[in-house]
């Protein structure tokens, strides 16, 4: 018998499907799981959330798979690299770039501006510590990314070590999958 829990995602990283995410991860844990195998895509969403979900999938007490299957970008890349496992199907595309700094500048103060920097700053040195940990993405596309976003191929993915290897996904028959 398959003791794995499959489920599946596709959406933005904020507080609520993160909320969603990790509740149903739980449940599956809680309810016996021997493992967690999770479909992924999207396009990123609030620094701070993602980190918080690629410390709960690495804290989780079962093997955890992610299976990329769509959009990686931007914090997903970092979500992506909290599980043991990482899949990507031959047909994503992957995408890291500068953390977005909210509100305009237009009457703004330089303490305020200097402040959103300073957080910009420090969120981009959070993902980087995960990037660098957990995968092996050479300096300069590190570098890049800070001023531009800079995309990658699944064979890339795998050369950096953000993806294990390339494989297409199929439900294993008799499997049930969850969409979270």
């Amino acid at each position: 018998m398959n003791n794995t829990a499959y489920y599946g995602f596709n959406g933005p990283i904020d507080s609520h499907s993160v909320t969603r995410l990790c509740a149903t991860l739980n449940h599956g844990v809680n309810n016996g799981a021997g493992e967690i195998y999770l479909t992924f895509s999207s396009l990123g969403g609030y620094t701070a959330d993602g980190i918080y979900l690629y410390n709960h999938i690495r804290a989780l007490p079962v093997p955890v798979t992610i299976h990329a299957t769509g959009n990686i970008a931007s914090v997903a890349v970092a979500v992506l690299a909290g599980a043991e496992t990482r899949l990507c199907s031959q047909h994503v595309l992957f995408m890291i770039h500068p953390t977005a700094v909210p509100g305009s500048a237009e009457g703004m103060s330089w303490e305020r501006l200097r402040t959103l920097m300073d957080s910009a700053l420090a969120e981009e040195d959070r993902t980087d510590g995960i990037l660098r940990d957990r995968c092996s993405i050479p300096d300069n596309i590190l570098t890049a990314r800070r001023f531009r976003e800079v995309h990658f191929s699944p064979e890339d993915a795998v050369k950096f070590g953000v993806a294990h290897r390339v494989e297409e996904f199929a439900l294993p028959h008799g499997c049930q999958m969850i969409q979270i």
